[in-house]
């Protein structure tokens, strides 16, 4: 009888350090499946929060702050629509294909504004452009990015340089 408590007991132990064994297993492989999708969530936080960001209306956010409200399509802003900066800036006005294109208003966080004519990403074409704090402004053309003097097709002077 001696012999079988014996076996018993070495046995029951055996049992104990395989359950908690068991249970650390458990216990660790919830804590990693915790930290991963924690880790996982806040790394892919860029995301469509209204609507539909693929073809149509839809609200996007990005992980850097930056959101656009507007239309889609096949996944990028298309049409009207208002880009908020995470820097302070926005821009309301035409998308194409992700870009700015057509007519719209640019306004940085200095107050700044350019509102005319834009072409990937660009202000391209007719536009005003003004400066807060000088109180100044140009109404005239613009191509790639910089104001165009229409006598002698040379740039022309401005108060502050233009963001790019």
């Amino acid at each position: 009888m001696a012999y079988l408590l014996d076996k018993f007991h070495k046995s029951n132990k055996n049992f104990k350090i395989k359950y908690q064994m068991k249970n650390y297993t458990v216990l660790m492989k919830s804590i990693l499946s915790i930290v991963l999708c924690w880790g996982f969530a806040s790394v892919v936080s860029a995301q469509c929060v209204k609507g539909n960001c693929f073809r149509g209306h839809g609200t996007y956010e990005w992980e850097n702050g930056d959101f656009y409200e507007g239309m889609w399509k096949a996944g990028k802003p298309d049409g009207n629509g208002t880009f908020y900066f995470e820097n302070g800036d926005n821009y309301v006005g035409r998308f194409s294909e992700g870009l700015k294109n057509g007519q719209g208003k640019y306004t940085w966080k200095n107050g700044n504004t350019y509102d005319g004519s834009w072409s990937k990403d660009k202000m391209n074409g007719r536009g005003e452009y003004y400066w807060a704090k000088e109180g100044a402004k140009f109404n005239g053309q613009f191509q790639e990015g910089q104001i165009t003097n229409i006598e002698i097709g040379a740039p022309a002077e401005s108060p502050t340089e233009f963001p790019k």
